[in-house]
């Protein structure tokens, strides 16, 4: 006897049908393609200046910083920003370069904002030494203990673990290093504190990472400051990361902005972000003033195991204070304009324009592979 067998696919099942009186229905299901929506910004650095006009209060509020990029930060699914200085109040000194330390009351502000993962491993992690990084930990983890924590650790079993959280049906694995410590040198009892970047250690943590994720995200503070081009270690460690499995990184330090890119790779492909610049500072020269946003869909195939990404851009950002050193936002291009920059503090020393951020911009990430650059 012959059979004919037709197959046809239907509601994300596989049905097989022979034409005889006998039949015999074989179901195979497949899993949903799975998605969250990401936004990542660069360094939350804070000089004293600040918050000096604020010293006079009777508490601190930093709502107002945030609150121009709210419109993204606070829809995504997963939204990320690097804590380049600690937060950890008047008890411990506040300062600025070199050595920061802001108001508590940042850390509530930027929870606010929506963000809910944190890199705190930079150069200026140890600015307080040992004490003090421990207690930025504990603040945290005690008042928003739905924020993740990536590149500071409060003991060798919390150094130890893997760091995974379900986002949309998704487990996302989360990792984060830097380059150093401002001639800081962790403690010989404690090398568990501050995550370093180094080749055999990223390794062991992405295997053990990617037993019980399905895609990693890793933090990179890395790179030469002020540079708008990424340094041959930027780029070995990116096409490293992309070996080990990594979809995600995103870079920080330099204070201004540089290139991003897609890197092709055997296993999966991984989105860079070299440099995301500033979010929010003083650090008084234009290019320092215009950071960027990382925004992408991350859709993930559980059936094959494949990671692709959707919308993916980078969102030019402005950092804005007026003269008097009283208010600050941080703007992106689209809602940035001529009227606002001429009340820039930095007008009368630079041209603060809109087109000027556009055209600065445009040379910087004209090497962006496969990311879209937002300029209106």
């Amino acid at each position: 006897m012959i059979l004919c067998v037709f197959n046809f696919t239907l509601m994300g099942f596989i049905l097989t049908h022979p034409t005889s009186k006998k039949q015999d229905a074989k179901i195979v299901e497949k899993e949903e393609k799975k998605s969250f929506t990401f936004v990542g910004v660069g360094d939350n650095l804070y000089h004293n200046t600040q918050y000096m006009c604020q010293e006079q209060n009777e508490y601190y509020n930093f709502d107002s910083y945030y609150e121009m990029t709210n419109k993204y930060t606070q829809k995504a699914d997963l939204a990320y920003i690097n804590f380049e200085t600690l937060c950890i109040g008047e008890e411990y000194g506040l300062s600025g370069y070199p050595t920061f330390n802001g108001p508590t009351e940042i850390l509530s502000s930027v929870n606010k904002a929506g963000f809910d993962w944190w890199s705190l491993s930079s150069n200026h992690s140890m600015d307080r030494g040992v004490e003090g990084l421990l207690k930025q930990i504990e603040l945290v983890r005690e008042n928003y203990p739905d924020v993740i924590t990536t590149g500071s650790h409060t003991s060798k079993k919390d150094r130890n673990r893997t760091l995974v959280k379900e986002i949309n049906g998704i487990k996302v694995g989360f990792l984060g290093y830097t380059y150093g410590l401002n001639g800081f040198v962790l403690p010989e009892d404690k090398p568990w504190l501050v995550d370093l970047i180094d080749k055999e250690q990223m390794k062991k943590d992405m295997e053990a990472l990617s037993k019980v994720s399905d895609i990693q995200l890793v933090s990179m503070h890395w790179g030469d400051e002020y540079q708008t081009y990424p340094n041959d270690e930027q780029q070995d460690l990116a096409n490293y990361l992309n070996e080990l499995g990594a979809e995600v990184v995103i870079g920080s330090h330099p204070h201004v902005i540089q290139p991003a890119k897609i890197i092709k790779g055997n296993k999966q492909d991984t989105l860079v972000y070299y440099s995301l610049g500033n979010y929010t500072s003083t650090q008084d020269v234009d290019e320092r003033m215009v950071g960027g946003m990382a925004s992408f869909t991350v859709n993930y195939d559980p059936n094959t195991k494949k990671t692709s990404f959707t919308d993916t851009k980078f969102i030019p950002l402005i950092t804005w204070f007026d003269a008097g050193y009283s208010t600050w936002k941080t703007y992106s291009i689209e809602d940035y304009n001529d009227s606002i920059a001429s009340t820039h503090r930095l007008s009368g020393e630079y041209d603060m324009s809109k087109e000027w951020v556009q055209q600065y911009v445009q040379s910087v990430m004209q090497d962006s592979e496969g990311i879209e650059v937002v300029l209106e």
